[in-house]
């Protein structure tokens, strides 16, 4: 059975490029006119202006031709992009189209030989690309998956995760140019983000910018002092206390808000709801301030020395010891140290470190940086949420963080956009 009219209205130009590209067609094609064409090479992919393909090599009839080959959903698609009239089109020896609806030129008034795709693909090919981009399940091949599928993403998760941390590296260099080219500020606001975790990276961000690191470093040899900075700030220190630590707290934050000049944030932003009160804001506010209270540099010239073990070490933090009996402000719990877990600190390590690594390294041009980067994804544990364990359940492998990242980027970049034709497991589908 052939496809019919409203199949071939529903065929891009990208998946008639892919074809072509890929050799899915027919191995003897026909032209309209009739006349078989081998395909000796397809020619190279060209990403800039002129046409799809360079420096093909077909034999059309029993004359071997050397040139381009242009790719359009219909024929009359020649003439509204204007390639009548434009020399660097007179050298495509093959006009490749879904819907042949009008005879093509060149400038010299030549005829251009075309090959329509119904007829010459195995109608196979497009249903299962037609398959793919209507599917509404989490994945679109997710029921056509089997391990052997699953096999080529091992290979292409690197690569993934290289794709991953470059746009979370464009994301930080933004950040930096926001800082004046400030490492440090630019990474205490990063981390900021990812110490709030999804539900409070915003406000934590917030808080950040709200204080200028330079500011907070006047105070690092006191944390007490710090915590009131960041607390009154946040917007969540209590009015009255009858506890001494936010009575302090409270005291002291006055002082530099009349000091400073200081506008705390409105403490609505932020979340406590349907979290775990490990991870209330107010306890991480507090494990945050033990980061800066080290007074170690936190992005600094000891960045290429320092191993996944040694940023652990850096992040293994407890809030202070009036946590030890709370979550929140003068409502006492069950008392137990209130250490940042290995999982926030992996978190932190994978949305902050990892990324900052990789792009210092590519714009300070240090050797072997961007590889650290990517060698501490491998080292870290898979993350654990709901989209890795679907991945899980399909049989992917998820062995580490540079995997969970790479079927991340998978997800959001190629199947969300139902982007199949780029994707290699796509690839084995189809071909």
């Amino acid at each position: 059975m052939g496809m019919n009219s409203e199949t071939i209205q529903k065929m891009t130009e990208d998946f008639i490029q892919y074809v072509w590209r890929f050799r899915l067609l027919n191995p003897e094609l026909k032209t309209v006119t009739g006349e078989t064409i081998s395909v000796l090479h397809p020619g190279e992919p060209n990403r800039n202006g002129g046409p799809d393909f360079f420096n093909a090599r077909l034999r059309i009839g029993p004359t071997t031709w050397a040139g381009n080959v242009e790719v359009h959903r219909k024929s009359s698609d020649w003439f509204r992009h204007g390639h009548d009239g434009d020399r660097s089109y007179d050298n495509v020896i093959l006009h490749v189209v879904g819907t042949h609806d009008a005879e093509v030129t060149t400038t010299g008034t030549k005829p251009v030989p075309v090959v329509e795709i119904p007829g010459n693909l195995p109608e196979r090919v497009y249903r299962m690309y037609l398959r793919l981009l209507s599917s509404t399940l989490f994945v679109p091949c997710e029921n056509l998956l089997s391990e052997k599928q699953a096999e080529p993403f091992r290979f292409w998760a690197p690569a993934l995760a290289v794709e991953r941390l470059e746009e979370k590296a464009g994301r930080i260099n933004h950040l930096l140019e926001q800082s004046q080219g400030n490492w440090e500020e630019a990474f205490y606001i990063s981390m900021a983000f990812s110490f709030g975790l999804r539900a409070n990276a915003q406000p934590f961000e917030l808080l950040a910018r709200s204080l200028p690191l330079r500011l907070l470093y006047r105070y690092a040899n006191n944390r007490l002092a710090l915590e009131a900075l960041l607390y009154g700030q946040a917007g969540l220190l209590p009015g009255e206390s009858c506890e001494e630590y936010p009575e302090q707290l409270n005291g002291l934050y006055k002082a530099y808000r009349n000091k400073y000049s200081l506008v705390p944030l409105n403490d609505g932003q932020w979340k406590f709801l349907r979290m775990r009160p490990s991870s209330f804001p107010t306890v991480r506010i507090s494990q945050f301030a033990a980061i800066l209270h080290r007074q170690e540099p936190l992005f600094g010239e000891s960045l290429s020395d320092r191993s996944t073990h040694d940023w652990r070490g850096f992040f293994a933090v407890r809030a202070s010891e009036y946590w030890d009996t709370h979550f929140t402000f003068e409502r006492i719990s069950v008392c137990r140290k209130k250490v940042l877990g290995e999982r926030s600190a992996e978190l932190i390590l994978i949305n902050t470190v990892a990324p900052f690594l990789f792009l210092n390294g590519l714009k300070m041009s240090v050797p072997g940086l961007r590889e650290k980067a990517v060698t501490m994804l491998e080292e870290l544990p898979a993350e654990e949420d709901k989209l890795v364990s679907r991945w899980k359940l399909l049989g992917f492998p998820v062995e580490n963080a540079m995997q969970t990242q790479a079927l991340k980027q998978l997800k959001s970049h190629y199947c969300d956009r139902k982007r199949c034709l780029d994707c290699r497991i796509g690839a084995v589908l189809l071909r």
